[in-house]
Order: C-alpha cells, then structure tokens, then sequence
C-alpha cells in the first residue's frame, strides 16, 4: 500500500468529519444572529451537551459496523443491539425532558438561571430525534465504509447539513422564535436526512449482503454471538460515553467559575473550533480499522495518521495564533460581540495544544480494536473522565478563575490522560 493509497480512502472519511465539525460553528453562527446572544448560547452549549450525553453510546456504531457488519447476519445482530440500545436511551431523554428531572438536571448540576430553565427544556425536547437517527445512520455508514464507499459516506454528510443550514436560514428569516430553539430543530432536521439518506445508500449494498447469504455457503456462518458482540462493544460505548461526559461536567465547572454565562457562551464557540480540526485527526480511525492488513501496509498507514495529523494541527494552532484569522472566526463567523470576542482570543490559542494528543488517541483506538483489546479503549477514557472531574473540582475549590479558563483547562487535562494511558498500553501491530 502506498501513502496516497491511504490518501484516497481516507479523504472523503475526512470531509465527513470536517463538514459534521462545521455544523456547530454554523449554527453558533446563526444563533448569535437572532439576538440575546449570551442567553441563547448559554442555552444552546447546556442543551447540546446533554445531548451529546446521550449520543455517547451509540456513537462509536460506526466503528462497530466497520469491524463486524461482514456478512447479512452479522449486520442484522448489531441491528438488532442498536435497536434495544436505541429504546433505552430515548427513554432516558423523554424522562429527562420532564419537568421535575429537567429542573434538577438545569438547576443542581448546570447551575443554570431560573429565567433559562424552561427555554432548555423546550430545546432539549426538540432535539429528542438526535439520539435514533444518528446511531442508524452510522450504522449504515459503516457498512458502507466495510465495503469501500466512502464517497458515499461523505456525500450522507453533506446532505445532512445542508439540510440544518437550509432550516436554519428559513428559520432566520421566516419566523421570531428563541435562536436555541432555531438550533435544535435545524440540527434534528439536519440528522433526520442523514439518517434517511443513508439507509438509501446503503440499502444497495444490504441487498447484496442478503442475497449472499442466501446463496454462498461462506456466508452461511452464524452470526456473531452475543457474548462477543457485547464484550467488544463496551468497551467503545463507554469510550464515547465518556468523552460526551466531559461536555456537562466541564460545562458544569464553567458555571461555577467568574463570569459563567458569558463562559458558557464563548466555550460553546472555543469547543466548536477545536472539534473541526479533532473530526479530521479522528476520521483516521475508521480509515486505519479498514486497511489493516500486512505489518508492511500497517506501517504505511501509521506513518500516514501521524503525518495528516500533523499537518492538521499546524493549521489549527496557526490559525489561531493570526489575529485577523482568529477575530474573523470569532466576530464574522461566530457573531460574538467585541466583549465576548476580547474574553474568547486567548482561551481559543490556549486549547490548541491538545491537538497533539489527537493523532495519537486515534491511531492507538485503531489498533486495539484491530487487536480486539477495546478493554484499553476503555480504561483510557475512563482516565479522561477522572481527569476532568480532577481538573474541574480542583480548579473551582482552590482559584477564582473565569469560567472558560476552568473549561480549557479541563478539557485539556482529560485529553491528554487519555493519550498518556493508550501510549502506556500500546502494542505493536
């Protein structure tokens, strides 16, 4: 295999992750245009993360489906897990969308303001597709990836923010309702036609699967058993889990920091950033579990990961370390006010260096779900999770620091205990 060999697989890969990291951004973008911007952020960064919680155990179905939806047999027993894994977590938003949870949730844990309560609520109520549609979708677009489609992986992405972007402009211009509002039902429509369009995409292809099955004795094996499906699972549930987690516990560290709405505002726009240059180091994953084959290739796409990887991440600090880069993202683009702009600049460079954990957490998540041992995966978010529990406590019980300094540092002290772990544990491959 040679590098552009990888190259070639791997670029749509990277164009689905960029354009999904792009949609945060655009809808910040948006929201901050609707007035009563440090409200409707604030809203919008409690909301998402939630809902990213809850996204957190089905999100790593792409990697699952990549790994193990081989045969027609395979891909209807990991149906069959997302659907019961699907009834559980939506069950688990509609009670937290309840009255009395919602209000602990907003009040005891995000220390949110009573005038912000029920406006999140409403928010957190409309994103109640999120969760379904997105584990259905990379269901399907791991399928496609297992067979080589990963133009077409790219192609489910940018129909799916197309659409949050058409809602959000028709939304922008056609009605007067609450932007965190505005935001929740453009991105539920936006992964409502991705989930949609890639059932279409990938329909083809299970067709293909089916009709193997019927005819070819070597895809008459038995489907995987549950044993082994659910102990190779786990351990990524937990991963994405627990990397979703950090948003409310650092969100929640933010609120109890100086200056917390005006915190919660600009890390919704600090995390956005950094989340389009971490989709594009990640995206290497699935590319890397594709591949993997003889040591010689196998070395050709580590090289390739940390070399992609590299590149990315001088982008990113480069840009932003230029203050006209920098001020055109978070003034022209975000919306921020001069305030909340001045309060983002050096929070924004700060976060930067977690970038170079990036490369290194993708590439070690690879090989041990090559090798099967996703127990590793495991423990090393549990490390991120302790990390950022740590940093948060610690950070509010001994300084009086702005909410957005407890965030990034938080954030970056999670990452990097992850890394550290995998790096600890590597094996060769």
């Amino acid at each position: 295999m040679k590098t552009s060999d990888f190259l070639k697989f791997w670029a749509p890969l990277a164009v689905m992750q960029f354009v999904i990291s792009f949609e945060i951004p655009a809808v910040i973008a948006f929201i901050s245009r609707f007035g009563e911007v440090k409200e409707n952020l604030a809203i919008f960064t409690v909301v998402t993360s939630l809902a990213l919680l809850l996204e957190g155990p089905i999100i790593q179905m792409l990697s699952l489906s990549t790994a193990m939806a081989d045969t027609w047999n395979n891909y209807r027993r990991i149906m069959l897990f997302l659907m019961a894994s699907l009834a559980i977590l939506v069950s688990i938003h509609v009670f937290c969308v309840m009255r009395t949870p919602f209000n602990f949730i907003a009040t005891r844990i995000m220390r949110l303001d009573d005038s912000f309560i029920q406006p999140a609520r409403i928010a957190f109520l409309l994103m109640l597709p999120w969760v379904p549609t997105i584990g259905l979708r990379r269901l399907w677009q791991g399928v496609l990836i297992k067979h080589g489609h990963t133009v077409k992986v790219s192609m489910i992405t940018v129909i799916r923010t197309s659409v949050t972007l058409i809602v959000l402009i028709i939304l922008l211009y056609g009605s007067k309702i609450k932007g965190c509002y505005v935001a929740s039902i453009a991105l539920s429509a936006g992964v409502t036609a991705g989930a949609i369009s890639a059932y279409i995409f990938a329909r083809p292809v299970l067709q293909q699967q089916k009709l193997e099955s019927l005819h070819t004795a070597s895809n008459r094996q038995p489907a995987i058993k549950w044993t082994n499906l659910i102990l190779f699972y786990l351990p990524l549930a937990l991963t994405s889990f627990v990397t979703e987690a950090d948003r409310p516990i650092i969100a929640a560290g933010i609120s109890r920091g100086l200056f917390p709405i005006e915190s919660l505002a600009i890390w919704s726009v600090v995390i956005s950033f950094i989340s389009l240059f971490r989709g594009v180091c990640f995206s290497t994953q699935e590319a890397s579990i594709a591949l993997f084959s003889t040591p010689e290739n196998n070395i050709v796409i580590r090289r390739a990961v940390f070399g992609f990887g590299t590149i990315t991440c001088v982008v990113c600090i480069l840009f932003s370390l230029i203050p006209q880069a920098r001020d055109w993202f978070l003034i022209s683009v975000s919306g921020l006010t001069d305030e909340l702009a001045q309060m983002s600049r050096l929070p924004l460079s700060t976060i930067c260096i977690v970038l170079i954990s990036f490369p290194v957490i993708a590439w070690l998540r690879a090989v041990n779900i090559k090798n099967k041992t996703t127990r590793n995966i495991g423990f090393s978010v549990s490390m991120n999770l302790l990390a950022a529990i740590a940093a948060v406590v610690i950070l509010n019980c001994c300084f009086r620091l702005n909410g957005i300094t407890i965030g990034v540092i938080s954030y970056i002290a999670a990452m990097f205990a992850e890394a550290v772990y995998l790096m600890i544990k590597k094996k060769k491959l």
